[in-house]
């Protein structure tokens, strides 16, 4: 009987130590517009690099990469929404203790496109924590609806093991803006 409360004990205070790492990163600076038939989209993430164990991870020199995700929802009247669109960007970062620079890159849906080196950390901090002009869609694949379209953003942060075996995601809930139909 005694062990049965040292067990549920435990398991509360795991619970309450989850929860107050919830508090975790949160998706900043949403905004969308369209430019050039085009839906662009520009945000970021707060609190993602300020933790101690991304931190730590970064300054190990292992790669360490935050991933945002961009989706173009349509909502849809007695059944389930349509994802029109699904974009993956993700931003990894390497520090080299030699040199003492961040060697920082992106890819978007798989595909390479940026890569650089950099001196400090806040130089490294802007550019992994932010997302500027992203083109989502077209605005060909968004027809006048009745239920309308979403933009929705994430960004998962990093996968953590709870007491080595339990799988926790540190990522931002969803955040989702209506968009107009051009």
């Amino acid at each position: 009987m005694k062990a049965m409360r040292v067990i549920v004990l435990s398991a509360f205070m795991l619970v309450l130590g989850a929860s107050a790492q919830a508090a975790g990163p949160y998706v900043k600076g949403l905004v969308w517009s369209y430019q050039d038939r085009d839906l662009v989209t520009s945000f970021g993430v707060g609190d993602a690099l300020d933790r101690p164990d991304m931190k730590e991870a970064i300054m190990s020199t292992r790669p360490v990469s935050l991933t945002f995700t961009a989706e173009v929802v349509k909502h849809r009247t007695l059944w389930k929404d349509k994802v029109i669109t699904h974009e993956v960007i993700v931003h990894t970062v390497r520090y080299d203790n030699l040199t003492r620079q961040y060697t920082v890159e992106t890819k978007v849906n798989g595909d390479v496109t940026d890569k650089s080196t950099v001196a400090t950390w806040e130089e490294m901090a802007q550019y992994m924590e932010n997302i500027r002009d992203l083109h989502v869609t077209s605005v060909a694949n968004l027809q006048p609806s009745e239920g309308g379209y979403s933009l929705r953003v994430r960004v998962h942060v990093m996968s953590n093991f709870i007491l080595w075996i339990i799988p926790w995601d540190v990522q931002t809930p969803w955040v989702s803006q209506t968009l107009s139909t051009p």
